[in-house]
């Protein structure tokens, strides 16, 4: 088992995910770059359009939105840091070898993991809190609210930090528990009993099934 609450976390990566492929097709040209917010909205109402309208061709081969989002959402994850929070001590006394396997492994993980959420909570209904905090400082959450029609709203917040290349995804949290933090404590657990090579065998061939 990757995740717990894993009903909770399908929603997380269907909203985020929304966000960030259109994000990527739109370069930008609605909304501003230093208001993450209103890029969160716009984009995430256009995915939901663009995932409508290809549905017939998803529902033949639900594998083509693998490619579509290892094309277009890594370039907006920041999986360095995301690694390195991840992994917590064993990233400073991982090898180079194994830091770039973990990486690769980390991001394929979470490629499968949005590509079956983009297909199973297209119809879902986002309200956005009110943006509390500092753009100017380059680091962000934004609140949301996510309705799947399968019991009451899920709580999502989204920590974004301002870097080189535009704003970037490092942590998301759903209902107050952070997906870092989560996936820190089950691979910290991991690590120490087997070593983090075993760990990073363990995703890849995890990320080889079929379905993730």
């Amino acid at each position: 088992m990757i995740l717990k609450n894993s009903s909770k976390y399908l929603a997380v990566f269907m909203a985020f995910v929304a966000f960030i492929i259109v994000n990527a097709t739109q370069a930008y040209a609605v909304g501003s770059t230093d208001d993450p917010q209103a890029l969160v909205k716009t984009t995430t109402e256009k995915m939901f359009a663009k995932l409508k309208a290809e549905k017939q061709n998803l529902d033949k081969n639900p594998e083509l939105v693998y490619g579509l989002v290892s094309d277009i959402v890594l370039p907006h994850f920041d999986f360095i840091s995301m690694s390195k929070w991840v992994l917590g001590k064993n990233w400073r006394t991982a090898s180079r070898a194994q830091k770039i396997g973990f990486i690769k492994a980390f991001r394929e993980l979470m490629v499968r993991t949005y590509s079956v959420a983009l297909l199973e909570y297209t119809d879902s209904k986002i309200t956005y809190k009110p943006l509390r905090d500092d753009v100017s400082k380059g680091n962000v959450t934004v609140k949301t609210q996510v309705e799947t029609g399968k019991g009451e709203p899920v709580a999502i917040n989204y920590s974004l930090h301002k870097k080189k290349k535009g704003w970037k995804v490092y942590d998301i949290s759903v209902e107050g528990v952070s997906l870092i933090a989560n996936y820190r404590t089950t691979f910290a657990s991991e690590v120490k009993q087997k070593g983090l090579d075993a760990l990073i065998a363990r995703l890849q061939k995890h990320n080889k099934k079929k379905e993730a």
